[in-house]
Order: structure tokens, then C-alpha cells, then sequence
């Protein structure tokens, strides 16, 4: 009765960390499509009339204009998708160590080894370690202004 008492936690940490890993991935998806838009807009502007990539020059002021937005905008894009693949990677990492935890919990009780109450210990504090490294991935750019989609068009000069 004691194993399964001590696992709980652990369990709870996968549980936690799987469900933020999963939601990460599923803006990492919309992210990705929206980054594959905005390169299909960037080649519908590009083309020609019969499959010719056009000059920028030839094109009309406001399709300069989104050009300049898309290129502001994609590097932005693909900085976050970034940002996201490392968080979902360590949270998944520390997701096994969790569960390497519980295993070495269930052989700390049974056999009765400190040894390996010491290594559950060190695989959960390391777990706690990768989900909280793998939050502040993802939140530390967002705080940083000059991260956000927003700003990137405010340095072209469009919004004020």
C-alpha cells in the first residue's frame, strides 16, 4: 500500500505533463499552419499569370507591402515553432524520467533499498526540473516584446 501511496505524485506529474505537452503540440500545429499560409500567400503574390515568379518590382504597392509583412512575420513564426519543438522534447523527457521514477519507487519499496529511494528521488526532482525548464521555453519569449507577431509588424511601420 505504501508504493502505490508514494507513486502518486509522480503519476499526477505525468498526467500534468502530458496534457501540457499535448496542448504545446497542437499550437506547434496550428503554428505550422499558419506559417505554410502565410508561404502560400508569399507564392500566390510571386506568381505570374502563366507559373512565372515575378519581380518584386512589377508588383502592385500593396503586394509589396504584404511581401514586406510576410517576411517580417515568418522569421518570428519559425523562432516560436522552434521555441516549442525544445519544450515539447523536454517535457516528454522528463515525462520518462517521471515514469522511471515510479518505477524506481515500486522497487525502493518492495526491496526496501535506499539506494533506490535516492535514485526515485533524483529521477523525480530531475522530471520537475525538464517540465518547469520546458514552461519557461515556451514563456520566456513571450515576455520578451520584441518576440511577439505584433511588434515584428510595428517595426515596419505599420501600426503605431
Amino acid at each position: 500500500m505504501s508504493a502505490i501511496g508514494d507513486m502518486v505524485a509522480p503519476v499526477v506529474l505525468i498526467t500534468l505533463t502530458a496534457i501540457f505537452a499535448n496542448g504545446l503540440l497542437a499550437t506547434l500545429t496550428a503554428l505550422g499552419d499558419r506559417l505554410m499560409a502565410l508561404d502560400q500567400e508569399r507564392l500566390d503574390i510571386l506568381a505570374g499569370q502563366h507559373g512565372e515568379v515575378l519581380d518584386e518590382d512589377s508588383l502592385t504597392p500593396i503586394d509589396r507591402e504584404r511581401l514586406r509583412h510576410i517576411k517580417c512575420l515568418m522569421p518570428v513564426g519559425f523562432k516560436r515553432a522552434r521555441n516549442l519543438r525544445i519544450a515539447i522534447v523536454t517535457m516528454w523527457t522528463a515525462i520518462g524520467l517521471l515514469v522511471l521514477s515510479v518505477a524506481a519507487i515500486a522497487v525502493a519499496v518492495t526491496a526496501n533499498s535506499e539506494a533506490f529511494a535516492f535514485t526515485a528521488l533524483a529521477l523525480v526532482l530531475a522530471g520537475v526540473a525538464g517540465v518547469f525548464t520546458g514552461i519557461a521555453t515556451v514563456l520566456v519569449p513571450l515576455a520578451r516584446p520584441t518576440e511577439a507577431p505584433i511588434d515584428a509588424i510595428r517595426r515596419l511601420g505599420v501600426l503605431r
